[in-house]
């Protein structure tokens, strides 16, 4: 009963009961008039998505109802309409991503030119003394190694360098803490973009803001346009090797649709039902089994 009374509302129209007053400044509004979003009866509708966000489209100037949709879903010109809307969809979502993507080239080259190397702290003075007591107590050594070096005195001269190499990672415990404190810092601050939504996010942020960024709603719609394309591009390639295959361009030992099923077999079977029709055309239908007709 559902679909009898949505294919009598899409031929008569849902006013068909109504009275002569009550049709009098009744518009009614069908799933196929240009008022009417066909984005949103075939998918999504991109304004939708971006609701109270920086990316946000503002309201969609044109109709979104649910009843419209159902009909719409349920009409037999369904199929016919499906691929007009959806290109329609997809080509409006390509210019989203266009746009955004030139955003985030922009984004990645402000970023390139903020990065610069974390300066140096310089270290307290306590430190500082300790540094120059170690360099030149390292100084001292190295001479000492030199002079027993020149003398042959090789065994003193080893148990001098393992002496410097002790005062050399005591150098670098002394000056470590310090730059990786600054490493530290600078980290900190690194920002990142995400690729999908055009965001700038700070590097290394907690989960629980990462996990905020990526269930938002610009991250979520941008990431569901993204999709959207993928899938029409991968659906139309598809449907184009479907139609050089049909055309014998495709794999099949060379030989098309015809050769495999006879060049002419198609043009006989037609021939065969136009003549099987024939006397139908001119009348009696029966007559063509009769077994005079036969003989």
């Amino acid at each position: 009963m559902d679909a009898q009374r949505a294919l009598l509302d899409e031929l008569m129209g849902a006013a068909r009961n109504l009275t002569e007053e009550e049709r009098r400044g009744y518009k009614e509004i069908k799933w196929d008039d240009k008022e009417v979003c066909g984005f949103y009866m075939v998918r999504f509708c991109p304004h939708d998505l971006f609701v109270n966000t920086r990316s946000d489209l503002g309201p969609c100037p044109r109709i979104h109802d649910q009843k419209l949709k159902e009909s719409f879903e349920k009409s037999p010109r369904h199929d016919a309409y499906v691929p007009k809307f959806e290109a329609e969809l997809a080509q409006f979502c390509e210019k989203l991503v266009m746009d955004l993507d030139r955003r985030v080239r922009r984004g990645r080259e402000r970023l390139a030119q903020e990065v610069e190397p974390a300066p140096s702290t310089p270290l307290s003075a306590e430190k500082t003394e300790q540094l120059s007591v170690l360099e030149e107590k390292i100084k001292n050594l190295l001479e000492q190694v030199e002079a027993l070096g020149e003398t042959g005195k090789v065994d003193e001269a080893e148990a001098l360098m393992r002496k410097v190499e002790a005062l050399n990672t005591e150098k670098t415990a002394l000056i470590q803490p310090q730059n990786d404190k600054v490493l530290m810092l600078a980290q900190e601050k690194k920002m990142a973009l995400c690729e999908i939504c055009g965001s700038f996010l700070v590097a290394n942020d907690a989960a629980e803001r990462t996990q905020s960024h990526v269930t938002g709603k610009q991250h979520v719609g941008y990431g569901m346009v993204r999709d959207f394309i993928n899938e029409y591009k991968l659906e139309r390639d598809r449907d184009r090797e479907r139609s050089r295959d049909w055309n014998g361009r495709g794999r099949d030992g060379g030989r098309d649709w015809r050769s495999r099923n006879g060049r002419d077999g198609g043009r006989d079977r037609y021939r065969h039902r136009s003549r099987s029709r024939s006397p139908s055309r001119h009348g009696n239908r029966r007559s063509s089994r009769s077994p005079a007709h036969q003989y």
